[in-house]
């Protein structure tokens, strides 16, 4: 993964917690629209919680957030508008490696264009941005901030998240201590997010989620 240097309002990231299955948002017990075409789900009859949203954030404060490249392996080739980036190592003297000798690799360096890099990285530094704020209004550190390809019509979107975790039988392990309307309340609209390398830069307005994960251990 490269290096590079973000300037947000914070940083957060979402709990990755191994053995775990997300129980769905999408059960047909409790279901209400919004007017963004997201949904909320209740709990289920089985009285197990599930997830809710994800829905877009309602706060109206600005937030910006900023990201810079800073590895040398990551360069912006202007013939191509294009960046090129290290994506494996390759050994290169396996036969030595063989006899003693110690490893040898090189680079495998893969392009994509520089807008589609530039909106990931908008987009992920958004997440980070809108978690932070999200924490220091709510007063916790429970919130994490992720990335989604699935929400609404957005190709790749910000999202927030608090989460419920529930041992294998289906009792709760841990919750959040805040609730999702009010996630939902402390979480921008949009954060404007701005992707620089070697003197380049791209601008984004990021939409932002809210989101209440429901994870069960396996």
């Amino acid at each position: 993964m490269n290096r590079r240097t973000a300037l947000v309002a914070a940083g957060s990231a979402l709990p990755l917690l191994g053995g775990c299955l997300a129980v769905g948002s999408g059960d047909p017990h409790g279901t209400a629209d919004r007017t963004d075409g997201s949904s909320v789900t209740a709990d289920r009859t089985d009285g197990r919680p599930t997830g809710s949203g994800p829905v877009r954030g309602e706060s109206p404060v600005e937030v910006r957030a900023s990201v810079t490249e800073d590895d040398e392996r990551v360069e912006y080739v202007d013939a191509n508008e294009s960046v090129r980036y290290v994506a494996a190592w390759r050994h290169t003297n396996q036969e030595e490696v063989r006899n003693g000798s110690k490893p040898e690799r090189e680079p495998v360096y893969e392009w994509i264009p520089f807008e589609r890099r530039a909106r990931t990285e908008c987009v992920s530094a958004a997440a980070a941005a809108a978690a932070d704020h999200a924490n220091e209004a709510l007063g916790t550190d429970a919130v994490g901030g992720g990335t989604s390809s699935g929400v609404g019509s957005e190709d790749l979107a910000a999202v927030v998240s608090v989460t419920t975790l529930l041992d294998p039988g289906g009792a709760v392990l841990s919750e959040p201590t805040v609730g999702f309307d009010d996630l939902v309340a402390s979480t921008p609209a949009t954060v404007h997010a701005t992707y620089r390398i070697e003197g380049r830069a791209f601008d984004r307005d990021v939409p932002v989620y809210a989101e209440h994960v429901v994870l069960q251990q396996q």
